[in-house]
């Protein structure tokens, strides 16, 4: 059971998309408290249907400090997306979900919770649907770049966030060669051969992200971005050209009547939305980011992400794993 902090102001749709999200989750998890925070005045009429394991906290939306998100670890903004942080801060709450910018996030989490010193700053990771499991990928927009000790801190920390036995990580390349890639990725290669708590697979290629043989796939946030970005694009494409053909004359359209339970089925479990939800981590905190084009049904996804974190204590296994990277000479060396 946990309770949730939820900013409704977040995204791109704000509160008429996530209000309705909050309420199917929270009948569906009556076990689960959840304080909805934003302008009530917005969406007062609204109180009335809410389930009754759902609070409601006044707060505006942050405003002017998206170009500069920075300018809150020095000032406090009274917005929705803070008050968040601070009832977790308190114990009020026990995860801040949210569609706010990346920065305003990641700013937060430092402000509010203890980010480990040997990873300096808290890294965006989420899991990824391949074609046999879901993978774990970080850093996904945290940093521009990364140098030798950033990567193995994103390694321990996808380790941390997948759990289990000796999971499979691979850091992502320009190809498989180890005499590939920049100096620090070709560095942190060497270091990772050396883990013995992981099965390291070495590089890895873009092409190769989506074949599930990893349990992590570690790079920097410049690239991890727009990998992901660029394949939700290509995964948009194929599935509008898909439909396009397949409504175009009889015999196409009988065809698609005939595919359209498989195709459903194949295309479900490539759609961004069913992996919303990507975990700031690196602190004792749990939050989660939802994408910011979020719709109803990927805020949802957003939720029981952020619930299945908490419940296994993903932010303790990452700080844990980082505890051991930062005192393994062996690692360091």
């Amino acid at each position: 059971m946990a309770t949730f902090a939820i900013d409704l102001h977040g995204g791109d749709f704000g509160p008429s998309v996530l209000i309705p999200a909050c309420f199917q989750f929270f009948r569906d998890h009556p076990k689960d408290q959840g304080i909805l925070v934003g302008d009530l005045k917005t969406f007062r009429s609204l109180v009335q249907y809410c389930p009754v394991n759902i609070d409601w906290y006044d707060k505006p939306p942050l405003q002017g400090f998206a170009s500069k998100p920075s300018r809150l670890l020095r000032s406090d903004s009274d917005s929705s997306i803070e008050a968040c942080f601070q009832l977790v801060k308190s114990g009020k709450a026990d995860v801040v979900v949210s569609a706010e910018h990346t920065g305003v996030l990641l700013v937060l989490t430092t402000k509010y919770g203890a980010v480990h010193p040997y990873l300096k700053r808290p890294v965006l990771a989420s899991y990824i649907p391949t074609m046999s499991k879901p993978t774990v990928m970080l850093d996904l927009g945290a940093s521009y770049s990364a140098k030798k000790e950033q990567l193995l801190a994103f390694s321990a920390v996808g380790v941390g966030l997948i759990g289990g036995s000796k999971p499979s990580v691979a850091l992502l390349n320009v190809g498989i060669e180890s005499f590939k890639g920049p100096l620090d990725i070709q560095a942190a290669h060497k270091a990772l051969l050396e883990w013995c708590n992981i099965d390291y697979r070495g590089y890895i290629e873009a092409s190769d992200i989506y074949s599930g043989e990893q349990d992590v796939i570690v790079c920097d946030g410049f690239t991890g971005n727009s990998v992901i970005k660029s394949a939700e694009g290509a995964m948009g494409f194929a599935y509008r050209t898909l439909k396009a053909r397949l409504s175009n004359g009889l015999v196409n359209r009988v065809l698609g009547l005939w595919m359209r339970g498989e195709l459903h089925s194949a295309m479900k479990s490539l759609n961004p939305e069913e992996c919303n939800g990507a975990i700031v981590a690196g602190s004792e905190l749990t939050v989660v980011k939802s994408h910011g084009c979020a719709k109803e049904r990927a805020f949802r996804n957003a939720l029981e992400r952020a619930a299945k974190f908490y419940a296994e204590g993903a932010a303790e296994r990452v700080l844990g794993q980082l505890e051991w990277l930062s005192s393994t000479d062996e690692v360091l060396s």
